[in-house]
């Protein structure tokens, strides 16, 4: 059943809304004005239950708003303690590379943080943009797949964020997420050996004139494509071609930038700097780095089944007994989703993914992905011309 708050956000508000500030989400919400840190810190964490937004200054921008209210049990801070160990850890071996060339901050798109961390192993950003060829290859429900990056990919960033405003408001870093641009130029770095390597792309922050470009066409080309949302595009699995859509704009402009993406630019707080002496506290030794990342590893893995086993009993109490088979034909989405949740195969479908994206021990597979689809398009054409004969 869904409740009263959930019904005033879908009703309110839409994705790209802008609210002035506090006081006015507020108002249009019908919540209480909350006095204290403490107060608004709870208030933001209800309120991310039921949709996103980010802020632009005082001013609130909606980037998503949920089908279904998130439950706090996938909202919570398990992961705190073990992200911000290996995010100071990280910044620590930066500092101290002995590469000259080396800017000494934290530059990784999200999807590589989440890795770096140990929260997702190499396949997961692959799979991100190939979820009918892996559903296929591991035998698992399509939408059952982009469900769980829907919710999932969410639930770790936003852990990532959190313990990143922990940190900051520690003193201890200073960061942003921002828009990396991959332009189509050239450029040469230095690896940790300080040996040369020229690459084909250049990555750097987009600046002001860049994301006005990408902001109005990123939503002339969701007209064209009859698209509301940027999550709308995701979950049709049209979000690549989105950007390739909306790069072609942009490179019509003037602009050779081949795509771009959200990253974190992170740095060490100046006073942090100042004491030398307590960078070494936060460098962890090989074993114990190995030690946390395989415990966050393990936390995350057993945190999703918990959620998706969640997710089914609050399937199966919405369904309404029935006798003989279900009509599939006249169910609303909503209904399809809860009888496709409360089924056995909706855990073991997320025990598969969870193998398949997350277990660090589990090696790449696009390779693999990429033989079985040459395999059966071998075997469609022979097919087809066995027919034609």
């Amino acid at each position: 059943m869904i409740d009263n708050f959930h019904n005033i956000v879908k009703e309110k508000l839409y994705i790209g809304l802008s609210i002035k500030n506090y006081k006015e989400i507020c108002s249009l919400l019908s919540q209480e004005q909350k006095t204290s840190g403490k107060g608004r810190t709870h208030q933001a964490n209800y309120w991310k239950q039921y949709f996103d937004y980010e802020k632009q200054g005082h001013k609130y921008i909606i980037t998503a708003i949920h089908d279904e209210p998130i439950p706090m049990t996938e909202n919570n801070n398990i992961y705190g303690k073990y992200i911000e160990k290996l995010i100071l850890d990280l910044l620590v071996q930066k500092y101290q590379s002995k590469n000259i060339h080396s800017n000494r901050r934290l530059y990784l798109s999200k999807d590589s943080m989440l890795q770096a961390l140990n929260m997702v192993n190499s396949n997961y950003h692959y799979v991100k943009f190939n979820t009918g060829k892996t559903a296929d290859f591991i035998k698992v429900d399509k939408e059952s797949l982009k469900e769980f990056y829907n919710i999932n990919n969410k639930n770790l960033t936003d852990a990532v964020d959190r313990a990143l405003n922990r940190l900051s408001n520690r003193f201890l870093v200073i960061w942003n997420l921002v828009h990396t641009i991959a332009l189509n130029e050239e450029v040469t770095i230095y690896n940790n050996e300080g040996q040369k390597i020229t690459l084909k792309e250049n990555h750097v922050t987009a600046g002001k004139i860049e994301l006005e470009y990408i902001n109005t066409y990123e939503k002339l080309v969701a007209e064209q494509m009859e698209f509301k949302s940027k999550q709308e595009i995701y979950l049709c699995g049209k979000y690549k071609e989105f950007i390739k859509n909306v790069c072609e704009q942009l490179q019509k402009q003037g602009l050779n930038i081949l795509y771009y993406y959200r990253s974190y630019d992170i740095i060490f707080h100046p006073d942090v700097i100042k004491e030398r002496d307590k960078l070494n506290e936060f460098l962890l030794e090989y074993e114990e780095r190995q030690n946390v990342k395989i415990t966050l590893n393990g936390i995350v893995s057993k945190q999703i089944i918990l959620n998706a086993e969640n997710r089914q009993k609050e399937a199966k109490s919405k369904l309404k007994p029935v006798f003989g088979k279900r009509n599939t034909m006249n169910q609303d989405y909503e209904e399809q989703k809860n009888v496709r949740r409360s089924q056995l195969k909706y855990i073991t479908d997320t025990s598969k993914i969870i193998d398949t994206v997350i277990n660090y021990k589990t090696k790449d597979i696009s390779s693999n992905i990429l033989d079985y689809e040459r395999m059966k398009r071998k075997r469609f054409n022979k097919k087809m011309d066995d027919i034609l004969k």
